[in-house]
């Protein structure tokens, strides 16, 4: 019966009793890490709460992250007031470019341009409400247009008027009614004042004698 005893005694691990030992054994290993754990934290917060500071500073991280946080607090701002902002500037932008536009329509009454401004538009949407490419293409045009006016009332403009005014006078002889004689030689004289050589004359002078 000793024999037996001790030999029951001796009996291996049964399967159940293992898996009950080892969630045991889990279990208060685990609970005694996380004490000791817990522990840890308290001391890691502490210190990181002492020495940050000096961690950022001896990564010679200090400047790179005042210009992040910067550039972070612009973005959230830009974007909290984006909408808010973009109407108030294309509201501005409006009023200066009607008020350039008033200041060029007077000046168009006064020096008498034949262009009139019209550079402003109330556009929806993203669209820009003003294209500064046509204040820059209405300038040029009425400064081409007082250019042109006041070549005109120089010499080399009056040369031109005088020529438009001969142009007009030779055309006016086809209608006379004078002979092809005549008009040929006032034609000729009329291109002989003008500078112009004259070959018409001769072919005229050709046709009425066939």
């Amino acid at each position: 019966m000793g024999f037996t005893n001790r030999k029951e005694t001796m009996k291996p691990i049964r399967k159940d009793e293992q898996v009950y030992l080892k969630e045991y054994i889990n279990r208060k290993f685990d609970r005694h890490r996380s004490h000791l754990e817990s522990e840890r934290q308290i001391d890691v917060d502490n210190s990181v709460e002492r020495n940050l500071s000096k961690f950022k500073k001896t990564l010679n991280l200090n400047d790179m992250i005042k210009t992040v946080t910067k550039l972070s607090s612009d973005y959230i701002d830009f974007v909290d007031n984006y909408e808010s902002r973009k109407l108030d500037k294309k509201r501005r932008l409006i009023e200066a470019g009607e008020k350039l536009q008033k200041k060029l329509s007077k000046w168009q009454s006064i020096r008498r341009w034949e262009k009139t401004p019209d550079f402003v538009g109330r556009l929806t949407g993203d669209d820009n409400p003003i294209d500064i490419t046509d204040i820059d293409k209405f300038l040029t045009s009425v400064c081409e247009e007082e250019t042109v006016k006041a070549y005109d009332r120089s010499k080399k403009g009056q040369a031109i008027r005088k020529l438009d005014a001969q142009r007009e006078e030779a055309e006016n002889a086809l209608y006379s009614g004078g002979s092809i004689q005549a008009v040929r030689q006032y034609i000729n004289s009329v291109f002989t004042q003008a500078g112009i050589a004259d070959n018409v004359a001769k072919n005229l002078l050709m046709l009425s004698q066939k």
